[in-house]
């Protein structure tokens, strides 16, 4: 059947990613591949794993590949079952400096929307106790009120474009 087929590839697709060149077509493909792969829930259990490539794909790829990736990541951080994997995935700290009016504005809105769902997550406090202990989980460097996530977010609310400046209000509320 096509599910069977899904778990045997997807893994191969994640395995492309990691060992293609940064911003090589290839990669790019792969990840076009996944973005539609998660559009629902069913196979996105299958890239558990793969979320701290992701992450760190956004911070050393081109915006082409950024916008890529953080369609994966907007579908995934979507589903809430997905939401511990990802809060506790590791990702690189340089992660927060893409919240920035020099990021892309395309990349920035999908790093806003991909914010939001985090942002409507909430851990059990014995969960986010567990988190603060890792200082590389994605949930310290952009959810844990120590991070730097909460004062880059305001200087966003001049950024001339206006679904920007909507989507960081929605966030500071």
């Amino acid at each position: 059947s096509l599910s069977f087929l899904v778990q045997i590839y997807v893994p191969s697709v994640v395995q492309l990613i990691e060992m293609s060149p940064v911003n090589s077509e290839l990669q790019l493909a792969a990840l076009r591949l996944l973005t539609n792969l998660t559009v629902t829930d069913n196979h996105q259990h299958l890239m558990k794993n793969s979320i701290t490539l992701f992450l760190s794909l956004l911070v050393v790829s081109n915006e082409v590949l950024q916008i890529q990736v953080l369609k994966v990541l907007v579908n995934l951080s979507s589903n809430p079952d997905m939401m511990d994997d990802i809060v506790q995935a590791q990702a690189p700290a340089s992660l927060v400096l893409l919240f920035d009016r020099c990021t892309n504005t395309d990349v920035l809105l999908r790093l806003l929307y991909f914010a939001g769902n985090l942002r409507a997550w909430r851990p059990s406090a014995q969960v986010a106790e567990a988190l603060r202990r890792r200082q590389d989980s994605l949930y310290c460097v952009l959810l844990d009120s120590s991070s730097q996530f909460h004062s880059r977010l305001p200087l966003l609310l001049s950024h001339p474009d206006e679904e920007i400046k909507a989507q960081v209000a929605r966030l500071l509320t």
